[in-house]
């Protein structure tokens, strides 16, 4: 097989994509979205873009702040992150009152160490009127959620 150079070079040089995470949600709930990059470094002025798959901009974090200046209307005042976590390389995202329309795919984008974080997001119609999280249909407290995303990538 032959390659040529240029697509070559983009292909070995293009982010770390990890495997595609499915995340369930009823409408109306609240969901967490994982995006996790564990290293042996602070992560103090960080830079992550959380998108859709239409590129419409969910939540930035640009030099360790959070910027919401180009946040696509969908998702004003309804998203939020864990911003303490975000030493230990816990950037996941909290989407807030979920609608049929956020099904679809994000990414979790950070720049400066090439990762790019993929999550699919299914919203049901039922609406349920508990405060908790849900991953994987399981609904889950954000402390045994953060736990549990740590170790999934000790492992």
């Amino acid at each position: 097989h032959r390659c040529w150079l240029p697509v070559c070079v983009i292909l070995l040089i293009g982010p770390q994509v990890s495997s595609q995470v499915k995340v369930e949600g009823f409408k109306g709930d609240n969901v967490i979205l994982p995006c996790t990059y564990i290293e042996k470094k602070e992560h103090k002025n960080v830079t992550i873009f959380w998108q859709t798959a239409d590129d419409d901009t969910v939540y930035s974090i640009i030099d360790g702040k959070a910027d919401l200046a180009k946040q696509y209307s969908q998702f004003i005042n309804r998203t939020s992150m864990f911003s303490d976590e975000w030493t230990n390389g816990n950037f996941s995202l909290l989407l807030i009152d979920l609608h049929s329309t956020d099904s679809g795919s994000y990414s979790c984008f950070i720049p400066t160490e090439d990762i790019l974080r993929q999550v699919e997001l299914s919203v049901q119609g039922l609406f349920t009127t508990n405060s908790s999280v849900s991953l994987r249909g399981q609904n889950l407290s954000p402390f045994l959620f953060l736990l549990l995303s740590q170790m999934v990538y000790l492992l």
